[in-house]
């Protein structure tokens, strides 16, 4: 019997997973480690780093060696840009014409249109290149004059920042994430400009890359920039709302509005904290879900519900609210086949989030319940965050990240399609009401 060719969802689910797993061979090896790790602990660092989440079982400092470390870069590139980059290059070195099926699994792992995708793809390398090149360019030099780092070294630390940064992935080699940095401007500043780049997505790189010439930007654009500018603006006020006198306490103003600033840009989906997470008050634990779970934009490098999706259910709840008949957004009308599929992603991801911490919570009794919750939606975000348990806790509640992790990375909604096989069906049932409210 002839199988089926698979779908592109199909593609998606099947390549994350196998990237993960690929990975968690390779720091298996003795070349990668300096001291003996499980078979679980290397699946969750890579899977951890090939879906750019930063959620660690393991020291990264001390656990890898310089080749681990460069598997683990790999596999966060790869996880930001997307595994149809890799795929797209192989095809273009080859000198292979890209089919209309590659062209649709590219699309369906960008979540674009198919029109002009190839193109999407080659700015995708240009732009990553670009913005980690010029990150390292400055960094590089920095660590050496500033902090005394040799010349190896500081290329080393600062390659492996800057790709974590710009794929909003938040591991690190320090051993105590940005910590250490607390008042320094330049690493908290470039570090920031890095993730924002990453995280409003590719197609509004393009757009804002042409935009001196074409002086158009698509309402897609013009939404993930305002709401995340709001969203970062948000984040800053509620960090210095609740935390000025607490965890910042022993910050003068300066380095508390720009730690605050860090915070806020990070939470969302890039993982990497100057103030440990762990020594804030829970309800900043509280608001950070939040934030992590509405996480970066469509086409980027992080995850959780997205930028879009946030905001079509805003404007969906504010339509329904005030009875009209459209949903509309800078003088456009919105289809509302995107608020029905906005409120399943929300719908899909709380049931995963509440799936995940219930068992979290029965396998990790003695942790409390806002911890593992903030965990989970990390997790879900491919955020990287923590309150300080992921290196305590068992190898159940690690594959119930890793799952979370991998849902996060590639959508539910994406995986579900992935399974669902379409039957066509003509019936058709009549209407009936019910009552809700």
């Amino acid at each position: 019997m002839k199988s089926l060719p698979l779908k592109p969802a199909q593609k998606i689910a099947f390549g994350y997973a196998a990237v993960a797993l690929l990975g968690g061979f390779l720091l298996l090896l003795p070349v990668s480690r300096t001291v003996p790790v499980s078979f679980t602990d290397a699946v969750f660092t890579s899977a951890s780093a090939s879906y750019v989440t930063g959620l660690s079982t393991v020291s990264t400092a001390t656990t890898w060696t310089p080749f681990g470390d460069v598997v683990i870069a790999l596999l966060m590139q790869v996880g930001g840009s997307g595994i149809t980059l890799v795929t797209t290059l192989v095809y273009l070195m080859l000198g292979r014409k890209i089919s209309i099926g590659q062209r649709r699994f590219m699309a369906e792992d960008k979540n674009t249109g198919v029109h002009g995708i190839v193109r999407l793809i080659k700015s995708i390398l240009y732009f990553s290149l670009s913005f980690e090149g010029a990150g390292f360019v400055i960094l590089a030099p920095y660590l050496h004059f500033r902090y005394g780092y040799t010349w190896q070294r500081a290329a080393g630390f600062a390659g492996f920042h800057v790709i974590s940064a710009f794929n909003n992935a938040g591991f690190d080699l320090w051993g105590n994430n940005l910590e250490g940095f607390q008042h320094d401007p330049l690493v908290l500043i470039l570090t920031s400009f890095l993730i924002i780049a990453g995280g409003i997505g590719f197609v509004v790189l393009v757009e804002l890359y042409s935009y001196r010439q074409t002086r158009l930007l698509s309402l897609h654009t013009r939404v993930v920039l305002k709401v995340t500018a709001l969203l970062l603006m948000a984040g800053t006020l509620m960090t210095l709302l609740f935390e000025w006198n607490y965890s910042m306490s022993h910050l003068s103003w300066p380095y508390k509005i720009l730690n605050a600033w860090f915070s806020s840009v990070t939470l969302r989906t890039a993982g990497f904290d100057s103030v440990p997470i762990g020594n804030m008050r829970e309800v900043t634990w509280f608001i950070y879900t939040i934030f992590m779970f509405i996480g970066a934009s469509p086409g980027s490098t992080g995850g959780g519900i997205k930028t879009t999706t946030f905001y079509m259910m805003v404007k969906t709840t504010v339509a329904t609210v005030r009875n009209r008949a459209d949903i509309i957004a800078h003088e456009r009308t919105l289809p509302w086949d995107l608020a029905t599929k906005s409120l399943v992603i929300f719908m899909l991801a709380i049931g995963l989030i509440m799936t995940g911490t219930l068992i979290n919570a029965i396998v990790e009794p003695h942790i409390q319940i806002m911890r593992l919750i903030f965990e989970e939606v990390s997790a879900f975000g491919t955020v990287g965050l923590s309150t300080g348990i992921t290196g305590s806790i068992g190898d159940t509640m690690k594959w119930v990240l890793i799952v979370t992790m991998y849902f996060g990375r590639i959508g539910i909604l994406t995986f579900l399609v992935s399974l669902a096989r379409q039957k066509p069906s003509h019936a058709r049932y009549l209407q009936e009401r019910i009552l809700i409210g």
